[in-house]
C-alpha cells in the first residue's frame, strides 16, 4: 500500500512557530509533500514562500508548496487537502512538535488492513507546560478521545485522502471546533477512529496567554454543547430512526 503523506498546516497571520515545526521534518518518509497554507493577505510580502524555498533546499527529499487562503482553520485546512497530491493527509497545527517516535507509529497504524477508513489520531502533550494543572488537560484529553471517540484537531489527524472528500471535509460555517465536527461526521459515517499510541507534543501557549482556568473552562462548555445535537443524530441512527 502507498503510505505517502500529505501534512497540511494551517498559519495563524504572523505565525512563526510552524518553522520549529518543520525543523524536524528530517524524520518524515521520502517524498512526503507539505503544504502550509498561508493567510491571504501574507501572499504580498512573499515572506512564506521565501521560506518555503529555503526549505525545500534544506529539505531536498520532501516537496514543498505553500498555498493562500481567506482566514479561518476550516477554510485552510480544506484549502491545503485540496492541493494534496499524496494518499494521505496529515493535519498538524502550527504549534505541533513531530518525533520519531511519532512518524514511525503513524505508518505502522497506517500498514494495519483497513486503514483507508479510519481516521487517526495521537494522543495530547504539552512540551512546554507553564502549569502542572496541564497534565489534568492531558488526561482529560485522553479519556475523552479514547472513552467518548472525540479527539481534537490538535492530536494531529491523519485521513485518507479519498475518505476526507467523502466526508465532505472540515465545516468552513461552524464558529468553533471544526475538528470536533469532522470526528462526528465520520462516527455518523461508521467510520474507525484510531489511536496512533504514541504523544504528539504541542504548545500550551495559549493556555499560558489566556490563563488556564479561563481557556479550560471555556472548551469544557463548548464541547459538550456542540456535541449534544451530534450525539442525538447518531442515537437516532443507531435506532433505526434516521
Amino acid at each position: 500500500m502507498n503510505h505517502l503523506l500529505s501534512i497540511v498546516i494551517p498559519l495563524a497571520p504572523a505565525e512563526d512557530q510552524w518553522l520549529t515545526l518543520c525543523a524536524n521534518f528530517d524524520l518524515l518518509p521520502a517524498n512526503s509533500e507539505i503544504i502550509v497554507v498561508a493567510p491571504a493577505q501574507d501572499k504580498i510580502d512573499g515572506k512564506i514562500a521565501q521560506q518555503i524555498t529555503a526549505l525545500a533546499l534544506q529539505f531536498d527529499a520532501l516537496t514543498w508548496q505553500v498555498v493562500y487562503s481567506d482566514v479561518g482553520r476550516a477554510k485552510q485546512l480544506n484549502t491545503g487537502a485540496q492541493a494534496a497530491t499524496n494518499h494521505f493527509i496529515w493535519f498538524l497545527h502550527a504549534d505541533t512538535v513531530i518525533s520519531s517516535h511519532n512518524v514511525a507509529t503513524l505508518i505502522n497504524s497506517l500498514s494495519k488492513q483497513g486503514s483507508q477508513q479510519a481516521l487517526f489520531y495521537f494522543d495530547l502533550f504539552f512540551h512546554d507546560k507553564h502549569h502542572r494543572w496541564l497534565a489534568i488537560n492531558e488526561f482529560g484529553a485522553k479519556f475523552r478521545s479514547d472513552i467518548f471517540g472525540l479527539p481534537f484537531g490538535d492530536q494531529g489527524f491523519c485521513i485518507d485522502a479519498q475518505l476526507f472528500s467523502t466526508l465532505g471535509g472540515y465545516d468552513e460555517q461552524a464558529l468553533f471546533g471544526e475538528d470536533h465536527l469532522l470526528v462526528w461526521q465520520a462516527k455518523l459515517s461508521k467510520i474507525k477512529l484510531i489511536n496512533c499510541p504514541s504523544s504528539l507534543a504541542t504548545s500550551a501557549r495559549k493556555y499560558q496567554h489566556h490563563g488556564w482556568h479561563k481557556l479550560t473552562l471555556k472548551y469544557q462548555m463548548l464541547w459538550p454543547q456542540q456535541a449534544l445535537p451530534q450525539w442525538l443524530k447518531l442515537i437516532k441512527i443507531k435506532l433505526g430512526l434516521d
